[in-house]
């Protein structure tokens, strides 16, 4: 399928889909000087869009794709280091949580003095 097709697909934009191919997340076939999409570049834009969901940043999504033109798609080893990343980044999501939790509470005690002031 052509770039357009791919973009109403996927419901992205064209910008979008140049700048995964530059980061290497979508590599498309040139045929007949057109760049053609498969279902293969579909599979890896999905990975892309549900990886940032859960807030990975460009940067880690690209290790994740170094590991996985590194190692075959279910070698161990790949899934190994996909599996260290994930964690990494639940466990900073966990630090930043426990930190919001710690700064709304300081927040509620403020505001809660304030108020016996008024």
């Amino acid at each position: 399928m052509k770039i357009g097709e791919f973009v109403n697909l996927l419901n992205t934009t064209k910008d979008t889909v140049r700048h995964y191919e530059d980061l290497k997340f979508i590599n498309p076939k040139w045929i007949n000087n057109n760049k053609e999409y498969g279902e293969k570049e579909v599979l890896n834009f999905q990975v892309v869009k549900e990886l940032k969901e859960y807030g990975l940043t460009l940067r880690e999504i690209q290790i994740i794709f170094n590991l996985k033109e590194a190692y075959n798609c279910g070698d161990k080893e790949l899934i190994n280091q996909v599996f260290g990343q994930l964690t990494g980044h639940l466990n900073r999501l966990r630090n930043e949580e426990e930190d919001l939790c710690k700064r709304r509470k300081t927040l509620e005690n403020e505001i809660e003095k304030i108020r016996d002031l008024i």
